[in-house]
């Protein structure tokens, strides 16, 4: 629980003992999530059970707890190669078992929106941290919020590092 408490203080911008909408939204635009008015409020309005606008450590605790069960279950799905850590190897058969291509330097992208020790790899408590604030529900989701970070951020120079959306690619040459 701990670590839940160090997360909570970390989201606690102004330290006033509760993480607001606005505080959620910054950690979220911070580790390069663009955040959702809709999925945070419900975030907010499904654990806020005071209904003030805003989560207590008590209501933070089971936000964690729910969100800690169904996503270790899909850390480890991620984890094919069964090292205790999402490497990059595991982004690309990820995004490959899910019909779209991947280039390396986007999966590296992907990791290092994730990786706090710069590692590149994502252990579960940096993977934990990451779905925490960001609004998915599951793998798919986590998926295209990867993908849409990628394709808001810089557009790479080299056409060929983009993300192909599926393999049923259009051979037009367009975009």
């Amino acid at each position: 629980m701990d670590h839940f408490r160090g997360l909570f203080e970390k989201l606690d911008k102004n330290k006033d003992g509760f993480i607001s909408t606005e505080e959620l939204q910054s950690e979220m635009r911070r580790i390069g999530v663009e955040p959702v008015n809709e999925k945070v409020k419900a975030i907010l309005s499904s654990y806020d059970k005071n209904e003030d606008g805003r989560l207590s450590y008590q209501e933070f605790l089971v936000y964690m707890m729910d969100k800690e069960k169904k996503w270790k279950i899909d850390f480890h799905a991620i984890d094919r190669n069964e090292s205790g850590v999402i490497d990059l190897e595991d982004i690309m058969t990820l995004f490959k078992e899910l019909g779209l291509i991947i280039s390396k330097p986007n999966a590296k992208r992907i990791i290092q929106m994730m990786d706090k020790d710069n590692s590149m790899t994502v252990d579960w408590e940096e993977f934990l941290h990451h779905v925490i604030v960001n609004p998915a529900e599951n793998i798919g989701e986590l998926v295209s919020s990867w993908k849409h970070n990628l394709d808001t951020q810089s557009r790479p120079l080299d056409p060929a590092l983009d993300i192909i959306g599926d393999n049923k690619a259009d051979d037009s040459g367009g975009p």
